[in-house]
């Protein structure tokens, strides 16, 4: 997706929400549930139209290493979710400089917009492991 469709999308959707928000100004209870009702629909459609939600699953040691890469468009939120059945463990992905600790047998989720275009690895910083590379891109 480019820039400008991102754009255009993100006009779209504003104008959508504005324009449901400034409408909305009715004395009657019954008008103003409507209203809020319409207004949560209309806001809720709208994200669904424009957001892309990259959802990554792994288990260190079963489904990961270096060569496990992932896509994602910029623009788009990823949600990464780390689980190391044995160990305690600290990870961190580079180039977004974002940490997390995870107790063993226990998931920890990583999640950020992918506003950054390359390519990024996630690492064990206890087992010293590549768990992932993270490709954005256009």
């Amino acid at each position: 997706m480019n820039n400008f469709s991102i754009f255009t999308k993100s006009l779209f959707a504003t104008c959508l929400i504005f324009g449901t928000v400034g409408c909305a100004g009715s004395n009657s209870t019954a008008d103003s549930d409507n209203n809020t009702e319409t207004s949560e629909a209309t806001t809720e459609a709208a994200a669904t139209a424009i957001d892309e939600v990259v959802e990554i699953s792994v288990i260190i040691g079963q489904t990961s290493g270096s060569a496990v890469a992932y896509q994602a468009t910029l623009g788009s939120t990823v949600k990464i979710k780390l689980l190391n059945p044995d160990a305690n463990d600290e990870f961190h992905l580079h180039g977004y400089d974002i940490s997390t600790i995870a107790t063993a047998g226990q998931e920890a989720i990583i999640e950020f917009t992918a506003d950054k275009l390359g390519t990024f690895d996630l690492e064990s910083h206890v087992t010293g492991e590549w768990v992932l590379t993270l490709v954005v891109e256009e």
